[in-house]
């Protein structure tokens, strides 16, 4: 690896001479030892010529002050990328992008700090091997990872709900648990990864199919608007939904207490660790409003 010609603390003495009258100033510039910093001025002047001796006292040369005008705007440079703009790197899934974090985008950039730029995705190759190979910073999911390298919290409750098309309305009229007896009757529309057993453990009778099944829970959530049958969904997802009446929402207790949703990062990542307790503060807030 190359290294510079002159170190950086050489460049700072000369710096710190082209700054002051005096050996001893420049010591005070440096928070350095005057006698230790002569026999640096001394070694400069012999190796490099950046420094000569005029009337008793060490000058900077031209070509030391080319060296000196070089220095200054480094470290300008410097203070401009520390200054810059950090960028943060957020995994999540489509549907809580939608409903949770773009409408709670401002509260999580004042979290972090309006000096953070934000990127959001939802990765093709799934959520541990993004952060695995770097591509993500921090991952919002509603199940803990598998992989050992990555540190995870569990922040708050996901709950589920039961939703029906607004068109059924006429058909349910307590709003009570009375009504799924209703539901059972009419068409579940089904994720192709659910398991029904999960949700529904006690049912002698498998639910009615719908003939519709989908891979993901946005689509189940406009397949109940639009009158294809009901379905269980996070109450994140439907929410807005229910309060716009584009939804019915159905009381019913479901069986289910251990689906939370998590922030990720990677344990070996010291940054991501230090940033892991801004994001699981915005998503305890915003999962619990």
């Amino acid at each position: 690896m190359e290294k510079f010609t002159v170190s950086s603390d050489d460049c700072l003495i000369l710096k710190a001479f082209h700054d002051s009258k005096t050996l001893r100033e420049a010591a005070t510039l440096l928070s350095c030892d005057p006698a230790g910093l002569a026999r640096r001025v001394q070694y400069i002047s012999t190796h490099f010529g950046f420094l000569q001796k005029v009337n008793n006292r060490w000058q900077v040369t031209s070509q030391g002050l080319d060296l000196v005008a070089w220095t200054e705007t480094s470290i300008q440079s410097q203070k401009k990328i520390l200054l810059a703009k950090s960028s943060l790197r957020l995994a999540t899934t489509m549907w809580f992008s939608e409903e949770v974090l773009m409408p709670h985008l401002m509260k999580l950039k004042t979290t972090l700090g309006n000096d953070s730029s934000l990127a959001v995705s939802t990765p093709n190759k799934g959520f541990e091997l993004a952060l695995i190979d770097g591509s993500v910073d921090f991952a919002i999911v509603c199940h803990p990872p598998e992989n050992p390298e990555i540190e995870h919290k569990q922040v708050a409750e996901e709950k589920w709900t039961l939703i029906a098309p607004p068109s059924w309305k006429k058909d349910i009229r307590t709003k009570s648990e009375k009504e799924f007896e209703f539901l059972l009757t009419r068409p579940f529309v089904r994720h192709n990864e659910m398991n029904q057993d999960i949700f529904f453990p006690n049912l002698e009778n498998p639910l009615v199919d719908s003939g519709l099944a989908i891979d993901n829970l946005i689509g189940i959530r406009s397949a109940v608007c639009e009158g294809f049958g009901w379905s269980v969904a996070p109450r994140l997802l439907v929410e807005r939904y229910i309060s716009d009446q584009r939804l019915i929402e159905i009381p019913y207790t479901l069986p289910i207490r251990d689906r939370k949703v998590c922030v990720w990062w990677l344990r070996s990542r010291f940054e991501a660790k230090k940033k892991s307790g801004k994001i699981i503060s915005w998503v305890k807030e915003v999962c619990s409003d």
